[in-house]
């Protein structure tokens, strides 16, 4: 199919950003299938297939949304739509809400979230995490790597979900997504020893999956690292590296941050 459907028939030049954009589509369906294999394709959406496109594609074109737009505030995660932190605290903010950090390190974040007269103190700790299940972390988990961070996105996500769940509509944090599909160990017995053991259900996921977890909060970085060893071509991403090199960075994700971190900083002469 050609991807002049996108194309609207007005003689004039119209901007992807005009609102009436999309009324002058002659085949919907037909754009939602075009634009759906662009954003599957783009590796820039988290889509692991292309139906996963095609579904944000229809969604963009009901809510008038330009796919871009869509992504500055929602990701997707193991097949879930996420709604990033800062995006729900931007919706507070525009709410009317002000937000005042009294902690945010590894052992708890706290904020003081005011509208007028009207002041809530939101916070998640590291004795909630333990509580829930998610410390001690992992290794190579986003809790042992930046705790502050996973602890911050929490109170952010549970004070919108308090003073205005209007803006979240169900959604939740990408951190919180990796969490539910990542439950703690259980422990089962073998048949052979009868003795108990963890079973980790880290198993059970796809190499992309790992990446994700790693690598989605250094996208940037680490596509620009990988392409520049020409271990991905320009337009893929971190999840078009090789089975080889998917191995090699969950194996030491660490060292690989190290240094597309350094090649991302700019040298001084």
């Amino acid at each position: 199919m050609s991807s002049s459907n996108l194309v609207p028939t007005s003689p004039q030049p119209l901007s992807p950003v005009s609102p009436d954009f999309y009324d002058r589509i002659d085949s919907p369906m037909d754009a939602v299938k075009t634009m759906g294999d662009w954003i599957a394709h783009s590796g820039m959406f988290g889509c692991v297939k292309p139906e996963q496109g095609y579904v944000l594609a229809l969604e963009c074109i009901a809510s008038r949304m330009t796919p871009l737009s869509w992504k500055r505030e929602n990701h997707l995660i193991n097949g879930n739509i996420t709604m990033k932190s800062e995006s729900m605290l931007s919706g507070l903010m525009n709410a009317g809400w002000d937000v005042d950090w009294i902690q945010f390190d590894a052992a708890a974040a706290i904020a003081d979230f005011s509208k007028g007269a009207k002041k809530v103190r939101v916070a998640f700790t590291s004795d909630d995490a333990k509580q829930a299940g998610l410390l001690p972390a992992k290794p190579g988990s986003g809790w042992a790597k930046f705790p502050a961070e996973m602890l911050r996105a929490r109170v952010i996500s549970k004070a919108t979900r308090m003073l205005d769940p209007r803006i979240t509509q169900g959604r939740y944090t990408p951190e919180e997504v990796a969490d539910f599909s990542n439950p703690s160990p259980a422990p089962t017995i073998t048949a052979t020893t009868r003795q108990t053991v963890n079973v980790t259900p880290e198993s059970s996921f796809s190499l992309v999956e790992k990446l994700e977890q790693i690598l989605e909060p250094h996208s940037d970085i680490a596509n620009a690292f990988l392409i520049s060893k020409n271990l991905i071509k320009e337009g893929q991403n971190f999840r078009d590296v090789s089975t080889k090199v998917a191995n090699m960075i969950i194996a030491d994700s660490d060292s690989f941050l190290i240094k597309a971190k350094a090649f991302s900083e700019p040298t001084v002469e």
